[in-house]
């Protein structure tokens, strides 16, 4: 079996946890390692992480769980275990391209999937442009990193929009501007994607008078059966985004699927409870069997 270390802020997160038990059940020696608690220390013999002035121990695999706020920082520590011979089913550089809309929507793009028109602007003089070239009178602008709808906001007409807009790119944002699809039920479809399989999907029904539909922002979700069509635009959205372990969010608007976005750490707790499957033992097993043949032996 294999030395398995989580890259986790917190043990106490819902995901952490499942994989933690799921992979000592397994057989695994689990650990986790709070991107905080270290420091990295670069060398002629190479890339170690240090804690309480000791070397931590460089893991045979690392799964991370980075999110927003510590996004750049865990990808140096995961690219420093790396470096120390570590294995992970993602790269940094992909993790940080799935936290960057404009990034990630240009991959998709480019692999011939389904997006939402977007214009991405960064200067004032651009506002109206982008506004007047999408049409309509409500749009959702955001933000180009962020998660769990953070930095997503739904503006109507287009004074309100213009106001937003520049207060953004005024504070020397990167903002993306989508026109607004107006869906009753107002929901999403997330798909878990393991191992580059969809293996499980759920639907996320946005809170009353709320437009996003994360489970964070108190989005209920409900289990629903991949479809052929959704299956192959998961599959091929965490394709293009070279992770083989995903979340993968689907829109169904009047003119057929589009992919909103793709998570490189997809929460567990919500599709767990809408499908009522165990799928932290599937995430672990699947990220470990891709790991060089002598590691576990």
């Amino acid at each position: 079996m294999a030395r398995v270390t989580i890259l986790s802020h917190s043990e106490r997160f819902y995901t952490t946890r499942r994989l933690l038990a799921a992979g000592a059940a397994l057989g695994h020696q689990m650990a986790s390692v709070d991107p905080v608690s270290v420091a990295i220390a670069l060398s002629p013999s190479g890339p170690r992480l240090i804690a309480g002035g000791a070397v931590v121990r460089v893991p045979e695999v690392v799964i991370p769980r980075i999110g927003v706020r510590l996004a750049r920082w865990s990808g140096s520590l995961l690219g420093a275990w790396i470096a120390a011979g570590a294995y992970s089913a993602v790269t940094p550089e992909a993790i940080a391209r799935a936290g960057d809309k404009l990034a990630t929507s240009e991959r998709l793009l480019a692999a011939g999937l389904p997006i939402l028109p977007t214009v991405a602007i960064r200067e004032p003089g651009h506002v109206e442009q982008a506004l007047s070239t999408l049409g309509g009178d409500a749009w959702v602008l955001k933000r180009r990193r962020g998660s769990g709808g953070d930095g997503v906001v739904l503006v109507r007409g287009f004074d309100c929009a213009r106001s937003a807009l520049e207060a953004w790119v005024g504070a020397g944002h990167t903002a993306l501007v989508q026109p607004y699809v107006a869906l009753d039920p107002v929901r999403d479809l997330r798909v878990l994607v393991l191992g580059g399989e969809p293996t499980a999907a759920a639907w996320r029904h946005a809170a009353p008078g709320e437009f996003r539909a994360n489970v964070h922002r108190g989005g209920r979700p409900v289990a629903a059966e991949l479809t052929s069509e959704t299956r192959d635009l998961a599959a091929r959205a965490a394709a293009a985004s070279e992770l083989a372990c995903c979340g993968v969010d689907l829109l169904e608007t009047p003119t057929g699927w589009v992919v909103l976005e793709v998570n490189a750490s997809p929460s567990l707790e919500g599709i767990e409870a809408a499908t009522g499957r165990d799928l932290a033992t599937p995430y672990v097993a699947g990220w470990v069997a891709g790991a060089p043949r002598h590691i576990g032996s």
